[in-house]
């Protein structure tokens, strides 16, 4: 914790002692510095955390004993008069007090859990986005490098059909190339540019926070050639009884249900509610004074609760199906992960690393073949294309399975209890 709060500090001196000019440099950052920042600076978890200590401050109020009432009464009947001291108390019976107290517990376990909901949703937006800036960042790399190449070889391009030693239509080809690429790597530097600002933007809770660059792709290791994940591959089955006992959207939508019940409690054992004790000192103008007691009870005659029974057990038949359907819709999501996570993990494993370097490989042939003048334009700009095509489906499958990793993650509530998922934000 000392660490990430010194990095904090760092972090936002560096960015209030930076000049002007400089604002625009992007700021590396890891993802779990990414992740310690935003518990620290998000606007949206602060207004989650203060949602959670308003109801657990209303869910303690409910279990509080109601406060006796005192009153003075003075009645003057001329030569004669007398003075009323009383005390009310309002009386909870012991069957009322109860479900009290369970309704208030559930409720606090209802805002407790929903503030884990509520910090695992936001902690997987920021890892989308930590993830869409590295995948941009990739893009404009590739792009740039093939642009590169295309602008060396027109320049030279340009000299020879000044001798007359290139044809005009091998020198307009290769200029619609660095055209093509040019539009594709100025649109992909606005989307980067749009990526670093949200990830920024995430991390600092400011909006006019700079660009914040990822400073590695993932620690999870699924980045690199030939990488593992950070968990053993998980049957359909295993991955749905895991969501159905960790996500806490469930326990939140259990401990609704369970204060719903302790409300159709004390609807069902509520006719007797507003019974009061009263007592107190009495005296008289005449001398004579003593105490007196009295009590208040509510007869059920007219208004026998029924309607607020009925009203009560309804609704905790539909938060219990409510509760049905949220796990079903709980154990789909955890299987849909699941298999996009197989998929991408084959889609990976299909690609693998010879497609690039094979890529990467022509390439570099077409170029030492064209400055030997063993190839012409238009072999070369489709070496470029190629390498460039692996380049972006190489990028587009790392970024499936992160993307794939991260939504398993929330979809399980976590691969393991050691696992930071957000929730403690």
């Amino acid at each position: 914790m000392q660490t990430s709060i010194k990095y904090a500090g760092a972090f936002v001196m560096a960015l209030a002692a930076a000049p002007v000019g400089a604002q625009e440099q992007t700021a590396p950052l890891s993802l779990q510095e990414a992740l310690q920042l935003f518990g620290q600076n998000s606007p949206e978890l602060r207004m989650a955390r203060s949602r959670l200590g308003s109801t657990l401050g209303s869910a303690r109020q409910g279990r509080a004993i109601p406060n006796p009432i005192a009153s003075i009464t003075n009645e003057d009947l001329g030569p004669y008069s007398e003075r009323y001291f009383n005390l009310t108390q309002r009386v909870d019976f012991v069957w009322e007090g109860g479900s009290r107290s369970r309704r208030a517990e559930a409720r606090a376990s209802e805002a407790r859990a929903r503030l884990q909901v509520d910090s695992a949703r936001l902690a997987l937006d920021l890892k989308r986005a930590f993830v869409d800036a590295w995948q941009y960042g990739r893009v404009v790399s590739a792009l740039n490098e093939v642009d590169g190449v295309v602008a060396d070889v027109l320049d030279d391009a340009g000299a020879r059909f000044a001798e007359g030693d290139l044809a005009g239509y091998d020198l307009r080809r290769l200029r619609v190339a660095r055209a093509s690429v040019g539009r594709r790597l100025i649109r992909a530097e606005v989307a980067l540019a749009a990526a670093e600002r949200r990830l920024g933007s995430m991390v600092s809770g400011d909006a006019t926070l700079s660009r914040v660059q990822p400073a590695v792709a993932m620690e999870s290791g699924a980045m690199g050639p030939g990488a593992s994940l950070p968990f053993d591959r998980l049957s359909d089955r295993f991955a749905v009884d895991r969501a159905l006992a960790r996500r806490p959207e469930l326990a939140a939508a259990r401990s609704a249900t369970e204060a719903l019940d302790a409300e159709a409690s004390l609807a069902r054992t509520s006719r007797l509610a507003g019974t009061a004790v009263t007592g107190g000192f009495k005296q008289q103008s005449d001398g004579r004074a003593g105490l007196f007691l009295g009590v208040q009870l509510p007869i059920p005659v007219l208004d026998r609760r029924a309607g607020a029974v009925d009203a009560a057990s309804a609704e905790v038949d539909r938060a219990e199906s409510e509760l049905d359907l949220l796990r079903l819709v709980v154990a789909r999501e955890a299987s849909l992960a699941n298999a996009r996570l197989a998929g991408a993990e084959r889609q990976r494993a299909l690609l693998g690393d010879s497609g690039i370097e094979q890529a990467a490989e022509l390439l570099s042939i077409a170029r030492i073949a064209y400055q030997e003048g063993e190839m012409g334009i238009v072999e070369l700009v489709d070496a470029a294309d190629a390498f460039l095509e692996a380049r972006l489906l190489d990028i587009s499958v790392r970024e499936e399975l992160m993307h794939a990793i991260h939504e398993l993650e929330h979809a399980l509530g976590g691969f393991s209890p050691e696992t930071d998922n957000g929730a403690e934000r």
